[in-house]
Order: structure tokens, then sequence, then C-alpha cells
């Protein structure tokens, strides 16, 4: 999907969401309300502090990717290098077809973008939801504890929707055909 996003204004804000977003396991109205100064660099990473949420705020950090198209510092760094501003505007902001800033975005203009960005890389069904339930999924795949995962998303260690989310990967890997030599 970051690679699919255009070498525009509304590209670079695109890849930004999508990174930061994925790598919070962000919440569209999380996402939406972060202000610039909200999202700053530290020698390990970025850390993300959201304002309000389902629990209140929280703080995330976010290590860098390994891939140029995959990294969160990189993407964030780029769209604000692209639109310098005040620590008090939005982060995320909305850009028109002339590639003019129209102010920040709605939970509901996430929700779109992270559709849009899906069907432009060819994917179908993927909305802004679906940056919450890719970390979890792809965290718990790559051998993740319950307990981290949870709380980089800010879900309560015993949530049910987390625990959805991990039983899609669980069920092959905690299988009783595996591994049995059928």
């Amino acid at each position: 999907m970051s690679e699919a996003c255009p070498d525009s204004l509304a590209g670079l804000r695109d890849r930004a969401l999508l990174l930061v977003g994925f790598g919070m396991a962000a919440r569209r109205h999380e996402l939406s309300g972060l202000r610039a100064a909200d999202v700053t660099r530290h020698p390990e990473g970025l850390q993300v502090r959201t304002r309000f949420g389902k629990k209140g705020g929280r703080t995330v950090t976010i290590n860098p990717g390994r891939h140029e198209l995959t990294d969160p510092l990189r993407a964030w760094a780029e769209w604000r290098t692209a639109v310098p501003g005040n620590p008090t505007d939005p982060a995320l902001q909305r850009v028109d077809r002339w590639g003019c800033l129209r102010g920040g975005m709605t939970d509901h203009a996430v929700n779109e973008r992270v559709t849009v960005c899906a069907e432009r890389a060819d994917l179908e069904g993927l909305t802004g939801h679906s940056l919450r339930a890719g970390l979890a999924t792809v965290s718990r795949r790559a051998g993740k504890p319950l307990e981290v995962i949870a709380d980089q998303g800010g879900w309560t260690r015993n949530s049910a929707a987390l625990m959805g989310y991990i039983r899609s990967v669980d069920q092959w890997v905690d299988n009783a055909t595996a591994d049995i030599g059928l």
C-alpha cells in the first residue's frame, strides 16, 4: 500500500498515515486527533502521544522500519518536511486535488484514505480499522507476546477484540495437527 502512494503531497500524507497508524495500531479517531507536536522523533524511533481514545490518551513508541517504503520515521519526516507548520496544527491534514491543505482530517476521512490506498494497491475490503487489526495479526505471527501487542495498541490485556485477531494466527500455530508427521 505504501508503494502505491503517489509522489504528491497527498501521497506523502497517505504514507505517513498508513505507517504511523499501523505502527501504533491506531484507532481512526486517534489519528484524526493528533497534533503535529504529538508525534516526536526519538533517538530510537517515533513517540506518538494520543490525546484521547477508548481508554483515554496513551503514548506509543514506533521503531524504524527496515525498508525505505515501510519506515514510519522516514514517512513522517517526509510529510512534516513537506508541511512544516505550527506544532498545534493537525498532524494529518486534508489535501485537495490541487495539492492545497484544507485543515485536519476527520476519523471518516482517515477511514476513506486507508480504503483508497488499499484499492490503489489492488487490495479490497480494507478500512481504517485494518491498521489496528493488521498490527495485532502481524505482531503475533512474528511471535510477539500478547502483553506487548496489547500495550502497543491500547487494548486491555484480556481484550476479546485482540483475542479475535490473535486466534486467526494461533489457529495455525497452536494446531493439534502441526508437526505430528501427517
